[in-house]
């Protein structure tokens, strides 16, 4: 115990000496050494796609006829439009930036260096990340991209017709023509369902119309009735829509990881090629808008310092670098989708901290 505390306080007395230089470079005798990384800033860009797409019902065009409905959807659409924009930010270790911190006299306090590791100014090098992005089959909101129009009516998609025919018979002096009666079974005509469709909407709302006001015998109450009601709504739209048509949304997401270059000159970073008629396309197709992320350092920490070189940190320094403040903007061509104003730290500046 005494030997050990004339050792300690032998090395209390000894002057620290260190020195900083990138991972590799230390020199030739060191008593101790620490191994840092500087983080950098990543983003992670999620770009949110809403899709309306509009079909014609089977029987649009005797809508006005039938029911007297003049605003149907005519011919089949489909209109795409960016709904939302997310900025997410994470950590991690900057390949660019390792460094050693080098005892070469005296012993440091690796305490010393607590305070910038809590605060993520300097790695340890064992950080670990686990960010992730979802394909875009699972953020879809819609499995069914088709819209169908399988209930057409409630009658027979067939109709019998009767026709006469007039079948010749010879005789011994006469030509003689006999009628004859023969039936032939044909599909129906598309005037023909959308007006039994159309027949069919109408007693629809005559029967909810009677049920609300009472006028049936025996009608359901409470919990029944309010079920039969929603039943009718249900029906009356989906026949409703073999006359206007059926409109559906569709959400979709896409998402980026960016590492921002190290520097202050502003820099841009396209993600894709967005158009409102077929969503995201290929560049090639010389259709749409170029959907880019632009990023301008606003050089709020220039004056803290410039950028060191390793050879100008100076003795008993801990070298490091404060993020400084930069306009990021989601453009989709000249148009700003969002803007932000975020700390990046590959557009910082390096400056020392004296460590004792």
């Amino acid at each position: 115990m005494v030997i050990a505390a004339l050792l300690a306080g032998c090395a209390s007395t000894e002057p620290l000496n260190f020195r900083v230089t990138p991972l590799g470079q230390e020199p030739a005798k060191v008593k101790d050494q620490y191994v840092y990384a500087l983080p950098q800033t990543v983003l992670k860009v999620e770009v949110t796609l809403r899709e309306v797409r509009s079909v014609p019902g089977p029987y649009w065009e005797y809508a006005e006829k039938y029911l007297g409905l003049k605003e149907v959807v005519e011919t089949k659409s489909s209109r795409w439009n960016i709904w939302d924009v997310a900025i997410v930010l994470h950590q991690e270790l900057d390949p660019q930036h390792f460094y050693s911190l080098n005892v070469v006299e005296g012993m440091l306090d690796s305490g010393s260096l607590t305070p910038y590791l809590e605060q993520g100014i300097v790695l340890s090098g064992t950080e670990t990340i686990h960010e992730s992005i979802k394909g875009n089959g699972l953020q879809s909101t819609s499995r069914d991209n088709f819209i169908r129009y399988e209930d057409l009516g409630v009658s027979n998609n067939f109709e019998e017709r009767t026709e006469t025919m007039y079948k010749t018979i010879v005789t011994d002096t006469a030509f003689i023509e006999v009628p004859v009666q023969r039936t032939v079974v044909e599909q129906k005509s598309s005037a023909t369902k959308a007006k039994e469709a159309a027949n069919f909407l109408l007693d629809l709302r005559t029967r909810r119309f009677e049920m609300l006001t009472g006028e049936y015998e025996v009608y359901p109450d409470g919990e029944a009735m309010g079920a039969s009601i929603q039943k009718l709504d249900q029906m009356e739209a989906s026949y409703l829509s073999l006359f206007t048509g059926k409109t559906i949304t569709r959400v979709l997401k896409r998402t980026w990881f960016i590492v921002p270059e190290t520097g202050v000159d502003p820099s841009t970073y396209p993600l894709d090629v967005f158009s409102n008629l077929l969503g995201f396309v290929p560049a090639e197709m010389n259709e749409g808008q170029a959907l880019e992320v632009a990023i301008a350092p606003m050089g709020k920490t220039i004056r803290v310092g410039g950028y060191f070189s390793p050879s100008s940190v100076p003795e008993n320094a801990l070298l490091y670098r404060i993020p400084d403040l930069v306009e990021l903007k989601v453009m989709l061509g000249e148009q700003a989708l969002s803007t932000h104003r975020v700390s990046i730290y590959q557009s910082g500046h390096m400056i020392t901290a004296p460590i004792h």
